[in-house]
């Protein structure tokens, strides 16, 4: 798994960047490591950085509020359509802030 972690992160820092790009991860253990620190430093070196998220940050990371909603939401359904879903999927990150919020109150 962390393999394929480095060989997309590889494949984004081929690109040519006008700008310092960043690859924003959470701390799953795949993006971690001596293997990920060593890979981060050549990385870098091509000017892509790492930035972590905070250890547990669910309000930064959308796909959380995607795991909420098929969680709590979508599961009542029995089937949903592929299309359908993508539009939920669309509709969810149209409306990340405004809409669909993980709020901890």
């Amino acid at each position: 798994m962390r393999d394929d972690v480095i060989a997309f992160i590889d494949r984004i820092a081929e690109q040519p960047h006008p700008v310092p790009g960043i690859v924003v991860l959470d701390n799953a253990n795949i993006h971690r490591g001596e293997t990920m620190e060593l890979k981060r430093r050549q990385w870098q070196r091509r000017g892509l950085y790492l930035y972590y998220l905070p250890p547990y940050s669910p309000e930064f990371n959308r796909i959380d509020i995607l795991w909420k909603q098929a969680k709590y939401v979508w599961r009542k359904f029995v089937r949903l359509t592929g299309s359908a879903l993508l539009d939920e999927v669309n509709s969810i990150m149209a409306s990340y802030i405004a809409e669909f919020a993980i709020n901890f109150r």
